[in-house]
């Protein structure tokens, strides 16, 4: 749910991360699970990396390369 919810913020990289995920079908619904699953998995590391590191959160675009790699 979380997921859903950050995907439906204006901008974020989570919601870029899930439009990239999403770009080759927007209408198929077993690809938008998979991209919610992504997000959430990114939303757990983001979190995990935010308590161990004991520092504030600092959003960040990601890019993509013409490759189709992402930047980091």
């Amino acid at each position: 749910m979380a997921g859903q919810v950050a995907v439906l913020k204006r901008t974020n990289s989570f919601r870029d991360k899930f439009e990239r995920y999403i770009a080759r079908d927007r209408h198929n619904a077993h690809l938008r699970r998979k991209a919610y699953t992504a997000i959430a998995a990114k939303m757990a590391r983001t979190v995990h990396a935010v308590i161990k590191h004991g520092e504030p959160y600092r959003p960040f675009f990601e890019g993509v390369s013409p490759g189709g790699r992402t930047l980091v």
